[in-house]
C-alpha cells in the first residue's frame, strides 16, 4: 500500500525503514524523510532502520575516476573520502548527519542507528532476492517500459580485483550464481571479473528496497520525489520500487510518502537536479533535528503533498 496518511498504516513487521544515498552533499529532503521515519516509528512503536545505501550503482559516476573510458567506474562505497578522516565517502556522509540524528533522538523517544547496505549484501535473503530479480530480467525491464536493458546489462554489478566495475552492470549466470563482466580498465591485469551473487557488489538505487521483506520491514518511508512520474515517464519511482520488490521477494511493505519539497512557486526541488538546499545551509543540525521532529508531529496529520522549502528551512 502507498500512502501519505498515517491513519492508513496497518503494519505487519518490526521496523520502519528509510535510506539515503551518499553520492553527494545531502539535500534537506534527506533530513525530512529521516525525520518522518523517526516520528512514524515512534508512533507505531517500531524500530527505525536507517540505511546508508553505500552500494549504489549508477553509470553517471564513472567520470569521477576514468573520464577517458565511460565503461569503467567505482562504486560509492569504494570511493575515497576527500577530507582524509574517513575510509570512504559513505562514512563521511554518515558523520555529517550525526548531530541531526542526536537532535531527533532527544525529541523522539527512539534510538537511531545507521546501517550500511554493504554490510548486509552477503545475507541470504538479500542475495536470494537479487538472484530472483536477475533471473527475471524481462519482467524487470517491463517496469521501465522496456528501456532499461537498452542502456544497461543489469541493475547489479560486482567489483573486479582491480577495484573497478562496469558502468553497464554485470551479466548473471544462474548455473553458477555468479555476476560476470569483462573489465575495461586498461590497467587491470585480470581482464575479467566473476564473483558470487553474495559477494561485493553495487545495486541500482531503485533496487535497494528488495532488502526490506527479509528484514521484517513494515513501513518504508520515501521522499516526496517518489510520488509522481516525470512528464516523459509513465511510471512513478514508487510504483517501480513496488513492482521490482514484488518480482524479487513476492511481497512489499507499506510505503509512506513524505511531502514533496517545492520552491515558492510550487516547483519541485530535488538533489538529483541540483536544485534546493543542502544540509550545509543549516547552522545547527542538532537543534534542527529536535525542531524538525516537533514540526513533523504537526505535518504528519495534514497529509501535505507539497512543503515549501523555506518553511522546511525555517524550522
Amino acid at each position: 500500500m502507498r500512502t501519505s496518511n498515517l491513519e492508513n498504516l496497518d503494519p505487519e513487521g518490526d521496523r520502519v525503514a528509510v535510506g539515503f544515498r551518499p553520492s553527494g552533499k545531502l539535500h534537506v529532503g534527506n533530513l525530512l524523510s529521516i525525520g518522518y521515519a523517526a516520528v512514524i516509528a515512534d508512533k507505531l512503536g517500531l524500530e527505525l532502520d536507517l540505511m546508508c545505501c553505500d552500494t549504489d550503482w549508477s553509470a553517471h559516476i564513472h567520470e569521477n575516476h576514468k573520464p577517458e573510458n565511460s565503461d569503467v567506474m567505482k562504486l560509492f562505497f569504494e570511493r575515497s573520502c576527500g577530507c582524509g578522516k574517513h575510509s570512504n565517502i559513505a562514512e563521511h556522509r554518515v558523520d555529517e548527519i550525526k548531530p541531526f540524528l542526536k537532535g531527533l533522538e532527544q525529541e523522539v523517544d527512539l534510538e537511531v542507528e545507521v546501517g550500511y547496505l554493504s554490510n548486509i549484501e552477503a545475507e541470504k535473503h538479500y542475495a536470494d532476492a537479487l538472484s530472483n530479480l536477475l533471473s527475471s530480467m524481462e519482467r524487470f525491464d517491463e517496469v521501465f517500459g522496456g528501456g532499461f536493458r537498452r542502456r544497461y546489462r543489469s541493475p547489479v554489478t560486482n567489483v573486479c580485483g582491480c577495484g573497478f566495475s562496469h558502468s553497464k552492470g554485470a551479466a548473471y549466470s544462474e548455473n553458477t550464481d555468479e555476476l560476470v563482466f569483462a573489465c575495461r580498465n586498461k590497467d587491470c591485469s585480470e581482464g575479467f571479473a566473476a564473483d558470487n551473487i553474495s559477494g561485493k557488489k553495487g545495486v541500482y538505487y531503485l533496487v535497494d528496497p528488495v532488502r526490506d521483506p527479509g528484514r521484517d520491514v513494515a513501513v518504508h518511508v520515501f521522499g516526496g520525489d517518489y510520488r509522481k512520474a516525470e512528464k516523459e515517464m509513465k511510471t512513478s519511482k514508487i510504483e517501480k520500487v513496488e513492482k521490482i520488490t514484488e518480482i524479487a521477494c513476492g511481497q512489499t511493505p507499506d510505503y509512506f510518502l513524505a511531502p514533496m519539497i517545492a520552491d515558492k512557486e510550487g516547483k519541485p526541488l530535488s538533489k538529483s537536479r541540483g536544485t534546493g538546499k543542502t544540509i550545509e545551509h543549516i547552522d545547527d543540525l542538532e537543534v534542527y533535528g529536535e525542531r524538525l521532529a516537533e514540526k513533523i508531529e504537526e505535518w504528519i496529520t495534514e497529509e501535505e503533498r507539497f512543503l515549501s522549502q523555506q518553511e522546511l528551512l525555517d524550522v
